[in-house]
């Protein structure tokens, strides 16, 4: 073993300097506190200094997404509401251009099926006709059923959001089935999550943050609501149009 000096007395630290030490200790992580800790994870900014160094940014985006995902989740528990429909303003050019696009393939793709499925039942008749007793008659073609089109639906809203105010709109629909859609904030912006659920199965689209406005195609990737959810992060009020177009069941507002 080795022996160990004690230190003297007078290297001790007195009380006065323990106290002291201890009062620094307590105002730097108070400090911390206020300057990163706070602003950085819920967004309170006491001092003015998380907004300079942008930590208070930080902060608010994640409070809101804490609050977006807690909301979504009430929406999908809560029951579906009646739907909400008032007119709005026509549907754009652009937006009847991607949606006769839809229709004109949808139509070429099954005349192409009629037309294979004619010309199989032709080959038949021949191939029976070749091996039938030697008395000849004339085959007449049958005709084939033509199958339905698709029902193509329209819709189109405008809902007032206050500040802080959220509302979700959801479109039934079949996997794989196709809408346009076109929204705008008419000169405000939203937050917004594209999203779907049903049969226990859910999956998130897009999701966007102060946007003015947003238009595409959304394809059901399995039985159930597809559609979108926006929330008003403004002071002030927010008009929302929307408008759809396509291969749904149902359009309706569920909150």
């Amino acid at each position: 073993m080795h022996n160990t000096t004690p230190p003297k007395r007078s290297e001790l630290p007195t009380s006065a300097q323990l106290k002291r030490s201890t009062i620094i200790a307590a105002l730097s992580a108070l400090a911390l506190l206020t300057v990163a800790i706070l602003p950085s994870e819920y967004g309170v900014d006491a001092t003015g200094m998380g907004r300079v160094l942008g930590l208070t940014e930080m902060g608010e985006i994640k409070t809101q997404l804490a609050e977006e995902s807690a909301a979504d989740a009430a929406a999908t528990a809560a029951p579906a509401s009646t739907t909400s429909t008032q007119p709005v303003a026509a549907v754009s050019p652009e937006l009847n251009n991607r949606v006769d696009e839809i229709e004109r393939k949808l139509a070429e793709v099954m005349l192409k099926q009629q037309l294979r499925e004619r010309v199989t039942a032709t080959s038949r008749r021949v191939e029976a006709k070749a091996v039938a007793p030697a008395k000849t008659v004339a085959a007449v073609p049958a005709v084939q059923p033509v199958a339905p089109t698709p029902a193509i639906k329209s819709d189109q809203t405008t809902i007032q959001l206050d500040p802080g105010q959220g509302v979700e709109v959801k479109l039934v629909m079949k996997a794989g089935k196709s809408a346009a859609f076109r929204w705008t904030a008419n000169g405000g912006t939203l937050n917004f999550d594209t999203h779907g659920d049903g049969g226990g199965r859910s999956i998130s689209y897009v999701k966007g943050r102060g946007v003015p406005q947003d238009e595409g195609q959304i394809t059901a990737a399995f039985d159930g609501n597809h559609g979108w959810f926006w929330r008003n992060r403004t002071n002030s009020p927010v008009t929302l149009s929307l408008q759809t177009r396509g291969e749904y069941e149902s359009f309706k507002r569920v909150k």
